[in-house]
């Protein structure tokens, strides 16, 4: 309220007011990822992720950021990328359930603890996983046949924007409602951190990589995420909105709105 009184805003007196424009709102998600909808705003817009589009296309590795990593080491074998992102890192028993599960599998498992001052080595986890203290996520993406992650919105649509199935393992906030909707389409298993068993988790790793339905229906993401426009919609939006001061409608229930290209 402080803020909106320097701005010289009306004040709200309603959380709705404040939190839903009603001009124009904007959801990094591509509609087919969504769980079915009614009654949305007649302004909502499903732009998909708020990515570089030149890194959405594939830049050469020379010319993403430098993050050192071993790429010597890759073998020919099926690339399985683990991550839990940078705030769940820390669930070292989650990563020791990872390593077991694909111990024995004709993969190899390359394991990013997120933390880059990270002192861990890895060298107790079961099998012989390449652990590293971060990776070039999307580089590394590019080259998995697998993700295994706590399933955080970022890493979700960075994998599905490269067609890659997943396997989830939620553990907080938004992340079981991640993994829900792409249980939901098909893109990957879900098993919650509360229910992980090696077992479990290799039984959910053999389903994902033996039956090409989840590779299929990524690839479909794939497709969903490229048509939704992206930053550069969103960024037309906005901009639509700022200047004409009027409700920008979605395509489904009013004009569509241009995509600029830049």
């Amino acid at each position: 309220m402080r803020q909106r009184r320097q701005w010289k805003l009306p004040p709200c007196s309603r959380r709705e007011d404040v939190n839903s424009s009603k001009l124009a709102q904007i959801c990094q998600l591509p509609k087919e990822f969504d769980f079915p909808r009614v009654n949305l705003p007649e302004c909502f817009h499903y732009t998909g992720p708020l990515h570089d589009p030149n890194r959405l296309a594939g830049l050469k590795e020379a010319s993403l950021p430098s993050v050192s990593f071993p790429f010597e080491k890759l073998t020919k074998q099926p690339l399985i990328y683990a991550s839990l992102g940078t705030l769940q890192n820390r669930e070292w028993k989650i990563f020791h359930c990872i390593a077991e599960a694909c111990v024995g599998l004709d993969v190899q498992l390359v394991i990013s603890l997120g933390d880059p001052h990270s002192k861990e080595s890895g060298k107790n986890l079961p099998g012989s996983p390449l652990v590293v203290p971060y990776a070039p996520q999307l580089q590394i993406i590019e080259k998995a046949d697998l993700i295994i992650t706590h399933s955080g919105l970022n890493t979700v649509l960075e994998a599905l924007s490269r067609g890659v199935p997943i396997v989830a393992i939620p553990i907080t906030n938004d992340q079981p409602g991640t993994a829900a909707r792409l249980a939901r389409i098909g893109v990957g298993e879900v098993i919650p951190s509360t229910r992980i068993s090696a077992r479990r988790l290799r039984s959910a790793i053999q389903r994902v990589l033996r039956d090409d339905s989840y590779k299929k229906n990524a690839s479909r993401l794939q497709g969903a995420i490229r048509r939704a426009g992206g930053v550069l919609r969103a960024a037309d939006i906005i901009e639509q909105a700022i200047s004409k001061k009027k409700p920008v409608l979605s395509s489904a229930k009013g004009s569509p709105c241009k995509i600029m290209q830049v």
